[in-house]
């Protein structure tokens, strides 16, 4: 008789707000146990299957309700083995890491050891194919998984421009960002980001096409000289066409504009600072996430420097404290992550 055990393993990591997360048995164990009535051919084999559900878990079952993703088997009846599924439950692209820790008597379709699969749709999808080995004498398949927010990306076009985050016609004013590891000693060599300021009233504006795979806006309002924290902070997360994520950290109430999961055009329009507050501020965050590398902090996320237009014949870095007056949102930056049909429908030419 041989097993199959399904494990899953929970150690989460705290890399750009607990984007990365394993999981492990401590929410829960799969067995499923068979017998080979026949041992003539494997494809011949009927199997008579007990399977045993034990659940043990941290805090509640509601637990597993929340993986934002789902890896489990389901048998292949064709192939006679096993069909590896991945189900996605939010919005974005998510990279799978399954590594196995048994695998005889199978081959499977990705890898013997370990695969990664990018997880873009909704509902279950097939990451891998275990299909057995003519004349094995045994089979023994065991597994875990962990899922990282984002798409895997080894190259990317570092001068892609990006808007200035407000409407058109406004002036923008810039701030310096400052890790604040500096302040005791944990220098971040990678940490890069810049912040905009903003009056009451203002918006804030997509600087690239993407989709809004999360957002918060219940946040606490600062009080006198208190520095900014995660409890004061809202945010909005956009995933672009390239893979890059930008995070928006806004220290200030605001008014959403945007649903989750909604793609959302350059330039448009994703808060409004809507209550009188001592400042407005949104400090801007891009990022990638580069698997085969690690940063000075040890994280597989990489901060990156945008460029923007900063006027008519000027797309580059922002400068910290900078003003730039009468912002352009071109019509040919805007089209440029467009589909021919999304550029018809929405009127717009270059």
């Amino acid at each position: 008789m041989s097993s199959i055990e399904v494990q899953m393993y929970y150690d989460e990591t705290n890399n750009k707000d607990e984007l990365t997360t394993k999981y492990n048995c401590n929410y829960f164990y799969i067995f499923t146990e068979f017998q080979a009535l026949k041992s003539v051919n494997h494809n011949n084999m009927q199997y008579s299957r007990i399977i045993t559900l034990f659940f043990f878990c941290i805090s509640s079952l509601a637990a597993l309700s929340q993986q934002d993703i789902r890896v489990f088997s389901e048998p292949d009846n064709f192939k006679k083995g096993y069909r590896i599924m991945a189900e996605k439950t939010k919005p974005g692209t998510y990279t799978c890491t399954v590594t196995f820790k048994q695998l005889v008597g199978y081959n499977c379709s990705e890898g013997s050891t370990e695969f990664t699969a990018t997880i873009t749709n909704y509902g279950a999808q097939q990451i891998a194919l275990i299909t057995p080995i003519e004349n094995a004498s045994s089979f023994s398949l065991n597994y875990s998984y962990s899922y990282t927010r984002g798409k895997n990306i080894s190259k990317l076009d570092s001068l892609f421009p990006h808007l200035l985050p407000i409407q058109v016609g406004k002036n923008m004013q810039t701030s310096g960002v400052y890790f604040v590891g500096d302040l005791i000693g944990k220098n971040n060599a990678n940490f890069y980001a810049m912040g905009f300021k903003y009056q009451l009233g203002d918006t804030i504006c997509a600087t690239r096409a993407g989709i809004v795979y999360d957002f918060f806006d219940k946040a606490e309002a600062r009080h006198e000289n208190e520095l900014f924290s995660t409890k004061t902070r809202n945010s909005i997360y956009l995933e672009h066409g390239d893979g890059t994520m930008s995070k928006y950290n806004i220290l200030s109430s605001i008014k959403v504009l945007v649903t989750l999961g909604e793609k959302v055009l350059p330039g448009q329009p994703l808060a409004v600072f809507d209550k009188p507050e001592k400042d407005y501020t949104m400090l801007l965050n891009i990022f990638y996430l580069n698997l085969k590398s690690k940063a000075t902090n040890g994280s597989n996320y990489f901060d990156i420097r945008p460029r923007f237009v900063l006027s008519k014949d000027n797309t580059n870095l922002a400068v910290a404290n900078t003003l730039y007056p009468l912002v352009l949102h071109p019509i040919e930056i805007i089209t440029k992550e467009l589909s021919n049909k999304e550029i018809k429908k929405l009127g717009l030419k270059n």
